[in-house]
């Protein structure tokens, strides 16, 4: 299992943590889109490291038109040297119309043409003569110049997805889905990769050609009820949002979302996490003593085919946000130590 972490903060501290995990031997590092663009940090994430993957979990898609992410990315790969990975998020509807100014009426069928209008881009810069002609997107004229680079590959395109018609959607059309921090190993096994193996099957593609990116919310320290507190509010905070309905029903607590969106109308945080009980908390999150995150982990087994630990965020400063990374980067340097001493007694 190949492990990742997911990595932020200030500009001026973004290289640095890359260059880290790079020495530390994780298999990738990735840049979410909050307060900041994904792909400037990425593109810092690049330009301080040679060998580590980089990608964005996520890029938000539907604020920005394909061909303005397909020119991106293909920027950053060629940066990279192919090691840059294009993680693509819908987002909720609320937030696209109340930051963005985006209305998307069917998000899945929306971003199955997304994707293959991105490739458009990519293979117009290539030479071929294509255009794409979709239902929500229209580009006759993928290229400006002409061809770029005949010799170019297709960066992966990985999709975040949560419930079975964006999954299937992944199916179809992604290098990988990207899993919510919310969704536990069990909710991956049983529901989410039943759904990818129909996606598969409907568009033709082998098995395996969609691999599950799984976010482990990672929250770890000496003061373990801290720890465990912070991983408490950061399900209470994505709990609220009714698109996850679906994982917490397989973990028998569907009416959850209505006591939690009471809780943070009312800003009680302390309510919020309350309301989180061990057994969900462990179900989800590896949270706790930082010697008893090895064996948490084990339970991702089987369940993703790379492991990419995030950290709570909500509710936590800067200084708590930037001691959590470091506890995470730990972790990884742990996991991927032990990797490396398991591969050398094996030949």
């Amino acid at each position: 299992m190949k492990v990742g972490l997911v990595i932020g903060g200030n500009m001026s501290e973004v290289g640095a943590l890359a260059s880290r995990a790079e020495a530390a031997g994780l298999e990738s590092v990735w840049l979410a889109e909050l307060d900041r663009t994904a792909f400037v940090q990425a593109a810092a994430a690049i330009s301080a490291t040679s060998r580590i993957g980089v990608g964005t979990a996520v890029a938000l898609a539907f604020p920005r038109s394909p061909t303005v992410t397909a020119m991106t990315a293909w920027d950053l790969d060629e940066l990279s040297g192919d090691r840059f990975r294009l993680g693509l998020g819908p987002q909720v509807k609320r937030v696209l119309e109340a930051r963005f100014s985006v209305r998307v009426e069917k998000p899945a069928p929306q971003m199955r043409e997304y994707v293959r209008a991105v490739r458009t881009i990519w293979a117009a810069n290539r030479g071929e003569a294509v255009v794409h002609e979709g239902e929500s997107y229209r580009i006759t004229m993928p290229t400006f110049h002409g061809p770029l680079r005949p010799d170019r590959r297709n960066t992966p395109i990985l999709v975040a997805a949560v419930g079975p018609v964006m999954s299937r959607i992944c199916g179809e059309v992604a290098d990988g889905l990207l899993g919510h921090p919310l969704a536990s190993p069990r909710y991956l096994r049983e529901r989410v990769m039943p759904e990818i193996g129909e996606g598969l099957v409907r568009a033709g593609r082998p098995t395996g050609a969609c691999p599950i990116t799984a976010m482990a919310l990672v929250s770890i320290g000496d003061d373990a009820d801290a720890a465990r507190r912070a991983a408490r509010l950061q399900i209470a905070f994505y709990a609220t949002t009714p698109s996850y309905k679906s994982i917490l029903e397989l973990h028998d607590r569907g009416n959850l979302p209505r006591d939690l969106r009471r809780a943070f109308v009312n800003r009680d945080r302390d309510r919020m996490a309350d309301l989180i009980d061990d057994e969900l908390l462990d179900s989800i999150a590896i949270a706790g003593r930082p010697d008893e995150a090895p064996d948490r982990l084990q339970a991702w087994e089987g369940a993703a085919d790379r492991v990419v630990f995030g950290v709570p965020w909500y509710g936590l400063d800067s200084d708590r946000q930037r001691d959590a990374i470091e506890a995470a980067l730990e972790l990884g340097a742990r996991v991927a130590a032990a990797a490396t001493t398991s591969d050398s007694g094996r030949r």
